[in-house]
């Protein structure tokens, strides 16, 4: 299968190990300590003979934490993958820290280019900034419309504290309805503003 994984790299250090459980059927994982989420699912789904695009969104940070990260996630799925033995590409995708038109712009040509044509997307919106999910959420637009992709799952690992801030319990939640809301409301045509809150609320009902 013809996979592409998009990841957002954090620009913190030290990101902690969990185990990820996952109350979703259509999200397996495996139970390993994992510093990014993806991976928990990842090591569950990959085939031998899998052809996996990586994409590494890197936002880069002025203490250059993502350079550190970067090599943490491809150091953690490639000891995961060694007992698959599917076929992984690595991409960087760098752009500035900056909330700007121009590294918007760059960052959503540089997503487009970088997709494959008819393969299954899996993507990780648990780390980076803000403006990070937005812009790939309108790549993944584009994919879907024009390059023949299919969205496999949005993940975001979900993370429990207690009162010292410590993390007490993980999981992983599959954000693609979140991602399809959009879908929803551009089927509305209706001027009439009552009307179009009841037929958003009877095509959510559904």
């Amino acid at each position: 299968m013809k996979r592409t994984v998009i990841c957002n790299i954090p620009m913190k250090r030290d990101i902690a190990n969990s185990v990820y459980t996952s109350e979703d059927s259509t999200l397996p994982v495996c139970e390993v300590s994992v510093k990014y989420p993806v991976n928990a699912v990842l090591g569950k789904i990959l085939s031998e003979g899998d052809q996996v695009k990586v994409l590494l969104l890197v936002k880069k940070d002025h203490n250059d934490y993502y350079v550190a990260n970067t090599q943490a996630f491809i150091d953690e799925l490639n000891q995961i993958n060694n007992d698959i033995n599917t076929n992984l590409e690595y991409v960087t995708i760098e752009t500035d820290f900056d909330e700007d038109k121009i590294v918007h712009d760059k960052l959503m040509g540089s997503l487009v280019d970088a997709i494959d044509t008819e393969s299954h997307l899996i993507v990780d919106i648990t780390f980076g900034p803000k403006d990070l999910p937005l812009v790939v959420f309108s790549a993944l637009q584009f994919a879907e419309k024009f390059l023949d992709c299919q969205i496999d799952n949005i993940i975001y690992g979900q993370g429990f504290f207690n009162e010292k801030n410590e993390v007490i319990k993980t999981k992983l939640c599959d954000m693609s309805p979140l991602y399809y809301l959009n879908s929803v409301t551009n089927m509305i045509t209706c001027r009439e503003p009552d009307k179009a809150r009841k037929m958003l609320k009877n095509l959510l009902s559904f």
